[in-house]
């Protein structure tokens, strides 16, 4: 997978440690690129997001994301709509845990080992519901998903 980190609506600030930083202000999108593994068994895949807050204020973030999804040698998609984020690990408290939100599945089905996944998520500041001013962290964006064996032994997995 890889994150390109320019190029994306509202560029989110980068803290030293090298976590995002999505502003309390402006909506901030990043853009992930996935290649499903060929050890993949052709399921659905759920997205999720691990982020925390940078300080002790109260207010709830909201996170949203849409994606398109495709297999080699095909064209991308278009962008599904905007979806927020389904559930939470746990109630954002006021302090900096560490908090995984979740996303819906994503239908798979037709796509085979190594086809892309391409999803962007964005901190949608401009949500009412959107109540923390300051900063949201963004540790890390990964997909769930069944597997079998440890993978092709062909490079190029057919249909």
């Amino acid at each position: 997978s890889a994150i390109p980190i320019r190029g994306q609506s509202g560029d989110p600030d980068v803290d030293t440690d090298g976590t995002l930083l999505f502003s309390g202000t402006t909506v901030e999108q990043i853009a992930v690129l996935y290649q499903l593994p060929h050890s993949w068994n052709s399921t659905d895949v759920r997205p999720h997001l691990h982020w925390s807050k940078t300080t002790d204020a109260a207010g709830d973030v909201i996170w949203q994301y849409r994606y398109r999804v495709f297999n080699n040698g095909t064209v991308a998609p278009d962008w599904s709509e905007w979806i927020a984020a389904s559930s939470r690990s746990q109630a954002v408290a006021a302090d900096q845990s560490v908090i995984i939100d979740g996303f819906g599945s994503i239908a798979m089905a037709g796509m085979r080992a190594s086809c892309m996944l391409s999803i962007q998520y964005r901190r949608n500041a401009s949500d009412a519901a959107d109540t923390y001013a300051a900063d949201a962290r963004l540790w890390d964006a990964d997909v769930h998903y069944r597997r079998y064996g440890l993978g092709s032994e062909r490079e190029y997995p057919s249909a």
